[in-house]
């Protein structure tokens, strides 16, 4: 089977049922559209900049520890964990943060904010070399 990761919406209209049959997820009209776009769209850019630092440095840290044993074991496969550390270290680094900011952040109430709050997003300020 494959799995897509895009999914597509429809919007429900004097045209027919053609484009919510074909659909993911489909809204009875456009002003539905506009929160998933803004609001929604906002959260997921916020997180996932969050992330993509999070998991970076996380792995970061656990591979320069493996390097900076590596001489004293004369660069063997020889891992400075036990296999059950490294376990608990990607469970325990991995999905609990993850699972907590999805719970609990919220930047932006329901309701659109003003477009200023937007602009991190435009001026790509959270996703760049220096954030």
């Amino acid at each position: 089977a494959v799995v897509s990761t895009q999914s597509t919406r429809g919007i429900s209209g004097k045209e027919g049922m053609q484009a919510v049959l074909a659909s993911d997820f489909c809204f009875a009209q456009f002003r539905f559209l506009e929160r998933l776009l803004l609001v929604h769209g906002h959260w997921s850019y916020i997180r996932m900049c969050k992330f993509l630092r999070y998991f970076f440095f996380k792995n970061f840290a656990f591979t320069l520890v493996q390097l900076f044993y590596a001489p004293f074991c004369g660069f063997t496969a020889q891992t400075i964990f036990d296999p059950i550390y490294i376990t608990l270290y990607n469970v325990v680094f991995t999905s609990l943060p993850v699972m907590l900011v999805g719970v609990m952040d919220q930047e932006l109430s329901v309701e659109l904010a003003p477009p200023e709050v937007y602009e991190v997003g435009q001026l790509n300020q959270m996703f760049n070399k220096q954030a």
